[in-house]
């Protein structure tokens, strides 16, 4: 430790490290994990919040607490305090990976934001090859079809009830393309979103503008995403999903 280092300056340079680290992880959290909207809409800068404060902070204030020049074990403190800040960053990392959006699945008249963490595990074996391994890049948008077989119909009503619906269930999830059609039907002109989102104009204007400027061709159905619901813009002919916006789907 250079003789100049006095335990404010150490504090200083482990806050400036601990930023460095944290905000490597959070380029990582708002770009491929939780891109927006849903950075904000399901919540995952309420936990990458919590994560960022603890180990921003904790680190820098025990080092602030604890050192003291030429102080005999004081190396091995300062490993002991970074061991524990990563191990802490580590499982926070993971809490937040392990919550991150996976798929948002159109199903009957809405889109529903799947959870990496809300997959049925057991369900991955007979699903289709391409959704029997969670997305690591980012959420994909799938359809999924309700069972038609009356037993099968009851155990995914008693699952909802529980919190599970059919989105949670990889066997059921078709290619979106597939169900495009029946989404375009059920969709909302995307005028609406103005009744239901008074004072938001301009954020509305902005993003059909983005998409051609043509309102008469948009559309749009909701995103339950858990903690905001949000919207999912649509082509209204086709049914395509063109953007999600962090606007409000419902009247109430």
């Amino acid at each position: 430790m250079p003789g100049g280092m006095t335990r404010f300056r150490a504090a200083a340079t482990h806050f400036g490290l601990s930023m460095l680290v944290v905000g490597t992880v959070f380029l990582l959290v708002y770009f491929v994990w939780y891109p927006e909207p849903l950075f904000r809409g399901a919540g995952g800068r309420d936990l990458f919040l919590v994560l960022a404060l603890v180990d921003v902070t904790i680190g820098p204030l025990i080092t602030l607490v604890i050192f003291k020049p030429g102080k005999p074990g004081l190396k091995f403190d300062l490993v002991v305090i970074a061991v524990l800040q990563l191990a802490a960053l580590a499982y926070g990392s993971y809490v937040v990976f392990e919550a991150r959006p996976a798929w948002i699945v159109y199903l009957r008249d809405r889109f529903d934001l799947v959870r990496a963490n809300q997959v049925m595990v057991e369900e991955k074996a007979p699903a289709k090859p391409q959704y029997a391994r969670t997305p690591l890049s980012g959420p994909q948008v799938v359809g999924a079809r309700v069972p038609t077989d009356p037993d099968e119909r009851f155990r995914m009503m008693v699952s909802g009830l529980a919190g599970a619906d059919v989105s949670s269930y990889p066997r059921y999830f078709v290619p979106y393309e597939e169900l495009a059609a029946e989404a375009a039907a059920k969709a909302k002109p995307i005028r609406t979103l103005r009744t239901y989102n008074p004072g938001r104009e301009g954020e509305l204007a902005t993003v059909v503008a983005k998409l051609g400027g043509d309102e008469s061709r948009l559309a749009f159905l909701p995103l339950r995403a858990g903690k905001t619901d949000l919207s999912v813009v649509l082509e209204a002919k086709t049914g395509k999903v063109l953007a999600v916006l962090d606007l409000r789907p419902w009247q109430y």
